[in-house]
């Protein structure tokens, strides 16, 4: 690698060797267990629910890629593996896809390129360090680009598109029922999504504040996470482009892309927090991928 590449990557921060290694492990644990899931996850809706047998076997083989991939001694056959099937996935069924499909292939080509000068299943530190600082970049820049659309777009100026939200999806009612006046909320759900329908225009301060602060957030976070203003701002600024994933994710759910993020975030810690992370992500897509049958349990245990 070039001076002026290692230079450029090292911008987002600078790892020790064996902290760069472990970070690089517990990124491709982690971006195996989310496709695992998601695999089987995906068989709720179309275009994957149109050919069931497919896809299962594809999850399957993502299951036994996750397991397998654990272990660095399989590292590099699981996730090329991977990397193959969602290849498969995607063409399958494009462009009926989900952005976290795009993320984990191109997170899955980082980890398998820094296996280029491995000897054996360990990865070179050097190599390590790279792709960890890649991937630092691309969170960044996806965070930043986020922004940039949602103010060229325009329609967060004046919380439409938050309006929208609420009016066609009840999870986002939901979020913003308690910042937004009990007569508004109930004309944006009145609204719902049929022809003709709307204007979708937000009446609530509160709510349009909070949609700019969104765009506004996007956009600035990423001047503290490079680090320009110290190491500290980039902790607090790792900590809020955090807590603002979370929030967006409270409404939107798109949980396997919200995993990889927040994944990705932690990425510009000194330490290696991902692999702490494992386990609580792990655990949220047990919960989404059960939800279903919970949901039924509880109101068949409510109705009786």
């Amino acid at each position: 690698m070039s001076a002026g590449i290692d230079r450029f990557l090292a911008q987002t921060g600078r790892d020790d060797d064996e902290v760069a290694v472990r970070k690089l492990q517990a990124m491709r644990r982690l971006v195996l267990m989310t496709l695992a899931f998601e695999g089987w996850a995906a068989l709720r809706y179309v275009p994957y629910s149109e050919s069931p047998g497919f896809h299962a076997a594809i999850a399957t083989a993502l299951g036994v890629c996750a397991l397998l991939g654990w272990r660095d001694r399989f590292a590099l056959v699981s996730v090329g593996g991977a990397l193959a099937l969602e290849l498969v996935t995607v063409i399958s069924v494009f462009p009926h896809n989900a952005n976290h499909q795009y993320l984990a292939i191109v997170l899955l080509a980082l980890i398998t390129l820094s296996f280029s000068g491995a000897r054996g299943p360990r990865v070179d530190p050097g190599d390590a360090r790279a792709a960890v600082a890649a991937m630092r970049w691309i969170v960044l820049a996806g965070l930043a680009w986020s922004g940039v659309m949602k103010l060229r777009y325009g329609y967060w100026l004046g919380g439409e598109f938050l309006s929208y939200q609420i009016a066609t999806d009840p999870g986002f009612a939901r979020v913003f029922a308690p910042i937004v006046p009990g007569a508004e909320l109930a004309r944006l759900v009145a609204l719902e999504n049929r022809i003709g329908a709307g204007p979708f225009r937000a009446e609530a301060p509160l709510l349009v504040a909070v949609s700019n602060l969104t765009w506004l957030a996007e956009i600035t976070l990423p001047i503290g996470l490079l680090g320009l203003l110290g190491s500290l701002a980039r902790t607090i600024a790792m900590v809020v482009s955090i807590a603002l994933m979370i929030a967006i994710q409270a409404g939107a759910r798109e949980i396997f892309f919200a995993g990889m993020m927040v994944a990705g975030l932690l990425l510009f810690a000194r330490r290696d927090r991902v692999s702490a992370f494992l386990p609580v992500v792990g655990l949220c897509y047990v919960l989404w991928l059960a939800w279903p049958a919970l949901s039924r349990l509880l109101v068949a245990g409510g109705a009786s």
